[in-house]
C-alpha cells in the first residue's frame, strides 16, 4: 500500500519505518517541511515530503501530531484527501499538554472529536502504546506474549485495513468496535502503554471506568515529573537504555493496579 504518514515525532517516525520495512511505499511528512525531516525520513528509508502533497496517490494517511494541532491539519489538507483514503489518528488528549478543547472537556470521546474536526470516518490506533514499546517490542505474528493494540473505528472496511497495518507493525490487532467506545483505551486507562497480550487487553477495555481517567492523568503526569527532565528526554530521544521500557510499562501498570513487569531498575 501506498501510506502518508504525517507527524515525524517518535511515534509517528517509528510507524514510517516499520511500514517501509513491511513492503509499503511511505512517505513522511511534518509541519517543519522536509529539510528539517531529511534525516529522519533518511533513517526510516521513506520519501520527505511536505503536508500539503503528503495526501496525494496514498491509500492511508496515519495522523501522528499533537491532538490540539488537528484542526489547523483538517485545513491544510482541506479538498486534498480521496473519499477512499483511510485516516487513521493516533493522538491522545493530555490536559498538561494540549489547548482546552471545549467538547472534550464536556465529556466527547477523543477520537470521535477528531471525527468530527476532518468531517469523515477515522480510524483510532497505535495510540495504547508508548513510542518506546513500539519501536522495539514488535514480534512476528504467532510469537508468545505479543503485544496487542486496540483499532476503533466506525466503518469496517477502514477498521480491517488498519488491523492489517498493525500487525505489520509487529502488534496483534484487536477490532475494538467503534470510536465511541474508544474511551476504554484513552490516555491512562488499563489499557494504555502496559503492553498486554490479546486476551490481556480484552480484559483490560472491559474493566476500564471514564470516570477515573482524568484523575490516573494527572497521577502519571506527576510520576513522570517526579522522575525528572531526563525521562522525557530519553521517551524523545528513540534511544531507549537497558530495563527504561519495562520500567515506563510498569509507571502506568502501577496506577492501573496492574502487575509489575520484570525490569531492571534505572540508575
Amino acid at each position: 500500500m501506498k501510506i502518508g504518514v504525517i507527524g515525524a515525532g517518535v511515534i509517528g517516525k517509528t510507524l514510517a519505518r516499520k511500514f517501509s520495512a513491511a513492503g509499503h511505499n511511505v512517505t513522511l511528512a511534518d509541519a517543519r517541511g522536509v529539510e528539517s525531516i531529511q534525516a529522519l525520513a533518511n533513517w526510516a528509508r521513506v520519501k520527505a515530503v511536505e503536508v500539503v502533497d503528503v495526501a496525494q496517490d496514498v491509500d492511508v494517511i496515519v495522523v501522528s501530531i499533537p491532538f490540539g494541532n488537528i484542526p489547523d491539519l483538517v485545513k491544510t489538507l482541506e479538498g486534498k484527501v480521496a473519499d477512499r483514503v483511510v485516516i487513521v489518528e493516533t493522538t491522545n488528549f493530555w490536559p498538561n499538554r494540549d489547548a482546552k478543547v471545549e467538547a472534550v472537556e464536556n465529556g466527547m470521546v477523543n477520537s470521535v472529536w477528531v471525527q468530527e474536526q476532518f468531517g469523515r470516518p477515522v480510524v483510532k490506533a497505535f495510540s495504547n502504546i508508548g513510542a518506546y514499546s513500539l519501536a522495539v517490542e514488535g514480534r512476528p505474528k504467532g510469537s508468545k506474549d505479543r503485544i496487542a493494540l486496540a483499532v476503533s473505528g466506525d466503518e469496517q472496511r477502514s477498521k480491517e485495513v488498519v488491523l492489517g497495518l498493525v500487525d505489520d507493525a509487529g502488534f496483534d490487532a484487536l477490532d475494538a468496535g467503534l470510536l465511541e467506545d474508544s474511551w476504554r483505551q484513552q490516555a491512562c486507562s488499563p489499557a494504555y502503554c502496559t503492553d498486554l497480550t490479546l486476551p490481556e487487553l480484552i480484559k483490560a477495555r472491559a474493566s476500564a471506568n471514564r470516570e477515573t481517567l482524568r484523575d490516573k492523568q494527572e497521577l502519571l503526569f506527576s510520576k513522570m515529573q517526579e522522575i525528572g527532565d531526563e525521562y522525557f528526554k530519553i521517551i524523545l530521544s528513540g534511544d531507549y537504555p537497558e530495563g527504561f521500557v519495562d520500567h515506563a510499562v510498569d509507571i502506568v501498570r502501577e496506577i492501573n493496579n496492574l502487575p509489575a513487569r520484570k525490569h531492571t531498575t534505572l540508575s
